[in-house]
């Protein structure tokens, strides 16, 4: 069973004043929602139009990054560096002492 209390009709009208009065609230916040709606309508299509600017920027710096990285992938390492002056140091040592056995009296 349910406890329902009936309100008393207030006015001569269908005794609905107090339902009228809350749908035409509800009928003015909804205005001020479609409002509010049209307006982050509004923005979001900028935003769209931001976000796809961007995107081609990135597009751009990828391409960018990836000729960097393989730029990078041709610099010798440190390993390989070292072995290379190595070689050289041997070698320029090599030349000195064939020069120096060569040119003894």
């Amino acid at each position: 069973m349910t406890n329902v209390t009936p309100f008393p009709p207030s006015g001569g009208g269908s005794g609905n004043s107090t339902l009228d009065l809350r749908v035409s609230r509800l009928e003015e916040d909804m205005r001020e929602v479609k409002a509010s709606l049209t307006s982050i309508d509004a923005r979001l299509a900028s935003i769209d139009l931001t976000l796809a600017r961007m995107d081609g920027r990135f597009a751009g710096i990828e391409g960018r990054i990836a000729a960097i990285e393989g730029r990078l992938q041709m610099v010798p390492t440190v390993w390989q560096t070292v072995s290379i002056l190595a070689v050289l140091l041997f070698g320029v040592a090599g030349v000195i002492f064939a020069a120096g056995n060569f040119l003894q009296p």
